[in-house]
């Protein structure tokens, strides 16, 4: 149903720092709680394994504080997910998002697609 809300834990593929060692965020933050949405239903959805119909989209929004660097210092890096659920296939996308700009940190943005289904 289009609003339903829940709660689980995510952690940072994408962001990592650019001079420490592991680089990853991920290690130092391995649960970060994360909001997920139903946004929409009856959704369509082409990927290389087909098109798709019937599918709901899930929206994940987190927030994880991080030091940018001296001059900005603490930030709130957002974390955000897409995710496309299709009835009788199950996930055929997400796209992720962990954008981040500073002399410390970068970030990037990922989209994984259902290449071959059955």
């Amino acid at each position: 149903m289009v609003g339903t809300t829940w709660r689980a834990d995510t952690t940072a593929y994408l962001l990592r720092r650019r001079q420490e060692f592991p680089p990853e965020i991920r290690h130092s933050h391995p649960a970060i709680p994360m909001n997920y949405t139903i946004e929409a239903t009856g959704q369509k959805v082409r990927t290389a394994a087909g098109e798709f119909s019937d599918c709901l989209r899930v929206k994940g929004v987190a927030l994880l504080r991080l030091f940018a660097d001296p001059v900005n210092g603490w930030k709130d890096m957002p974390l955000t997910t897409l995710e496309w659920y299709c009835k009788g296939v199950g996930l055929v996308r997400v796209e992720r998002s962990e954008p981040a700009n500073s002399t410390f940190l970068m970030g990037g943005t990922q989209t994984l697609d259902l290449v071959s289904w059955q």
